[in-house]
């Protein structure tokens, strides 16, 4: 299967996301991993699965993985194997208030998941990882989940 791995990254969490799973799918796979800057409309062509990854800003995903799904054409994604992921603040022991506004604005993966499916996706495959908010480090065992959910992608 050949895969391409896209994400964006604020503080590196997301691009540490998208590296572990890299290397556990390139085990069995054609995996790459890709910032989204690095990327061209062609990138896409003779892809089977591919993987969008974004840090939850605002509750949204990062601009320029918002602009290229914007550019890309309404059938890019028709027929591959899609899945999204972000990395979002943990909301357990925060302010309530900090937590009230998780609550509203929601993860970024909800709205990649959401314009996957506007380019032809049919069946997004999606997941949060979490930031300790007060270490301002991956919450401890994310990495391992990240590999046991990209095994899981390509079942």
């Amino acid at each position: 299967m050949n895969i391409l791995i896209i994400f964006d990254s604020l503080y590196g969490h997301t691009e540490k996301i998208a590296h572990v799973m890299q290397e556990e799918l390139s085990k069995d796979h054609e995996a790459r991993m890709e910032h989204v800057l690095n990327i061209g409309l062609g990138d896409l062509a003779h892809v089977d699965l591919v993987i969008i990854g974004s840090p939850t800003n605002g509750g949204s995903e990062m601009e320029d993985i918002k602009l290229f799904l914007k550019k890309i054409s309404d059938n890019a994604l028709r027929g591959k194997r899609t899945a999204a992921f972000d990395t979002s603040v943990v909301k357990e022991n925060r302010n309530p208030i900090i937590g009230k506004i998780i609550d509203w604005f929601g993860h970024a993966v909800n709205r990649v998941e959401g314009e996957m499916i506007e380019k032809g996706a049919t069946d997004v495959k999606k997941e949060s990882f979490f930031v300790d908010g007060e270490t301002e480090m991956l919450k401890e065992g994310e990495l391992e989940r990240a590999r046991v959910w990209a095994r899981e992608l390509v079942k």
